[in-house]
């Protein structure tokens, strides 16, 4: 293809919840939850077919006023491409391509991320979307958009779903691809000085991954249904390359990983940390996601090679304190190893992040959420003056398309979300569950708005709080 006669390609990432607002950490200044994300997954696909046409990005959480940019950029385009999790992107996406199909009804429409990849076929009931590319979607969305630019069919790519008039057809998967064949991420896509952010003692912080995939296969999440529980990482050498790139060329001091399990293979990880302090670049790592029954089996060498080597905060899917919730959520970790793993931080100074859920289906609700709020109580008397080294969240259980818990969920009450703009104006920070009552999802919403990050009260005022709500909690029927 001639450079100079280039096709447009449009590539959408809508706003992942409703107002664009995020909630400030009174002890560490921070976002508790950081909303100026990096579009990595759509920089993914573009890696991959910038050299043969001409891709715009738009961002929703950077670009104000990004509805009237998407309807521009697509005029004449080849396509536009967008990507959704489970929660008000559907919306926000579903909104925007129903306007761009109203002045473009021709123009193709991509789907990808993790609902589209978990519900293809109800996404494709949207009349608003032609097209659904399934997982992994690098080597698919270069074969899709060179059929499309030679106007082409789909049928037969891996991965793809779409719709063939009024059929819609399922080709078979693609295998999952080592992520090392592929280019670098490439930031220069982006104005990344809208992306930067500030987080803890960073002051130029910014979204990055070294792995695509997860091997586990918890009963909650998507990631199973996204990637078959396959996972590649990238060699600790090109890694090190890239950040160190990135870091000279914006100026960034912290890099918040965005890995489902950064330690899932303990040997990178030691060549990564060589790497970094032979460098001696100068970086942190945050938010670095551990799953703690690999994290608790860690030499403490290996844990204090990477506090040298600037991995300054490592965040874990704690999830309950109820060790019948973790065996239901397939987990495989133990309630135990929540106080192995802080006590690791400690003694290598290492920040947490960690997460906890209530409102797990077929469990005890009062016991359920007892456990949690011992468990959490139990982290922050850990850190008890030094809060502003440890972040909590507690959120309710959101049962995701097509996994286990999504079933168990049904057989419990829920209604099923049977179209895609259902699964839109889903909650999924403040689900309410039919088998949760409303006292609880009250008592939970109290606790959590009272915890220090969120209160900026100090541990013995926390303490206090503490004592109260397990009062009022003892005081309520099952």
């Amino acid at each position: 293809m001639n450079p100079k006669n280039k096709k447009n390609i449009v590539m959408f990432n809508p706003m992942p919840v409703k107002h664009p607002v995020a909630q400030i950490n009174k002890k560490t200044t921070s976002l508790q939850v950081p909303l100026v994300n990096v579009p990595l997954s759509l920089l993914a696909l573009s890696r991959m077919v910038r050299d043969r046409f001409d891709v715009r990005i738009i961002n929703a959480v950077v670009d104000n006023d990004y509805r009237e940019m998407v309807l521009e950029a697509c005029d004449n385009a080849l396509c536009l491409a967008v990507s959704s999790m489970t929660c008000y992107q559907i919306r926000d996406g579903i909104d925007v391509c129903g306007a761009v199909k109203e002045q473009y009804p021709d123009l193709p429409v991509i789907w990808g991320g993790y609902h589209p990849s978990s519900e293809p076929g109800q996404t494709l009931e949207s009349p608003f979307v032609d097209i659904v590319i399934r997982g992994q979607g690098e080597l698919t969305f270069r074969e899709v958009v060179q059929r499309l630019g030679e106007k082409g069919s789909v049928g037969g790519i891996p991965g793809v779903s779409y719709k063939d008039g009024s059929r819609i057809i399922h080709n078979p998967d693609r295998k999952f691809s080592d992520i090392n064949d592929f280019p670098p991420i490439p930031y220069d896509m982006i104005d990344v000085e809208r992306h930067v952010k500030g987080y803890k003692s960073g002051s130029r912080c910014i979204d990055y991954y070294l792995s695509q995939g997860c091997a586990s296969g918890c009963s909650f999440c998507s990631e199973p249904v996204f990637c078959g529980r396959r996972w590649s990482g990238l060699a600790p050498e090109k890694a090190v390359m890239e950040m160190e790139h990135l870091a000279k060329t914006y100026n960034i001091d912290t890099f918040m990983i965005r890995d489902s399990d950064f330690f899932l293979n303990v040997k990178r990880v030691k060549a990564l940390c060589d790497i970094l302090i032979e460098k001696d670049l100068g970086i942190r790592l945050t938010s670095v996601n551990a799953r703690m029954e690999h994290f608790s089996r860690i030499e403490d060498n290996i844990i204090s090679l990477c506090r040298k080597a600037g991995i300054c905060e490592v965040f874990f899917g704690f999830e309950s304190g109820l060790q019948e919730a973790l065996d239901i959520m397939n987990k495989a970790s133990k309630v135990s190893q929540i106080r192995t793993c802080t006590e690791k931080c400690l003694k290598n100074d290492i920040d947490i992040r960690g997460s906890f859920m209530v409102g797990i289906p077929g469990m005890d609700v009062k016991n359920e959420v007892r456990s949690n709020f011992k468990e959490i109580h139990a982290l922050i008397c850990a850190y008890g003056e030094r809060l502003e080294h440890l972040d909590v969240l507690l959120s309710f259980f959101t049962p995701y398309p097509n996994t286990p818990l999504y079933k168990t969920a049904v057989e419990c009450g829920l209604r099923p979300l049977d179209t895609l703009a259902d699964w839109g104006d889903f909650d999924q920070f403040d689900f309410k569950a039919p088998w949760f009552p409303q006292e609880y999802f009250d008592l939970v919403r109290d606790f959590r708005a009272a915890m220090p990050w969120n209160s900026g009260c100090g541990f013995d005022e926390w303490c206090r709080f503490y004592d109260g709500v397990m009062e009022r909690l003892e005081k309520m029927n099952k």
